[in-house]
């Protein structure tokens, strides 16, 4: 009885930390706003310049 209390301790502890890591890494991801930030930036530099090379020609 004691061995089923470990093992059922054991698969709670692992299950709470799993739960607990994958809700700080998704934290984590969601508060990057640089980076889309910079892609956009570059998309709109991108436009500009085919605009540009379309007055061009």
């Amino acid at each position: 009885m004691k061995n089923l209390r470990k093992i059922i301790a054991l698969f709670a502890f692992i299950f709470v930390a799993g739960i607990c890591i994958t809700v700080i890494t998704v934290n984590t991801s969601l508060n990057k706003t640089e980076v889309t930030k910079e892609t956009v930036e570059i998309q709109k530099d991108t436009l500009y310049l085919l605009k540009a090379e379309k007055k061009t020609v």
